[in-house]
């Protein structure tokens, strides 16, 4: 079993790694000529205004249920000491997503991720149809509800992706 300062140690190594991930993705994106317009900039903060994301009240039961077990499952989970093995299985691209590139246009769309018009603009910034983002949203989302140390490095992915990576001029 993993004492509390070794799944500390682990769980710093997952944010470090989800950092470089994230930034080795941008500028990946950025290189290849891809990336977020002001236009599109402007489309995500009015898409913000206009699904904010659901309230306290609005969480059930029974979503509070399954958060409590996943909070379990995580104190009692061993995380890997050094951060994921690049060639772990469990983070295969899904329909040519990568880990990072499902959490940047997460990160993008919000909640608004039923407007058709967003995911498509967010998917051509990423290099990637809305087909891909439908597929890849099903497959990472199987992956994460069903493994709590996915799920932990999805967090630090997704709260690691800051600024959207721009489009150069």
């Amino acid at each position: 079993m993993q004492g509390p300062l070794g799944k500390q140690r682990a769980l710093l190594a997952l944010r470090a790694q989800a950092l470089r991930w994230v930034e080795a993705y941008k500028a990946d994106v950025v290189a290849r000529g891809l990336g977020f317009t002001a236009d599109d900039l402007t489309a995500l903060a009015t898409a913000r205004a206009a699904h904010p994301g659901p309230t306290q009240d609005d969480v059930g039961i029974l979503l509070r249920l399954r958060m409590l077990v996943v909070g379990l499952a995580a104190v009692f989970r061993p995380y890997p000491p050094n951060g994921l093995d690049d060639a772990d299985p469990r983070l295969a691209p899904v329909s040519g997503m990568s880990f990072a590139a499902y959490a940047t246009a997460a990160a993008a769309l919000g909640w608004a991720s039923e407007d058709p018009a967003l995911v498509a603009r967010v998917t051509a910034a990423l290099g990637h149809t809305p087909d891909d983002w439908k597929a890849a949203m099903e497959g990472w989302t199987e992956r994460i509800t069903h493994d709590v140390v996915i799920a932990t490095m999805y967090g630090q992915l997704f709260s690691q992706v800051g600024d959207l990576p721009l489009r150069a001029s």
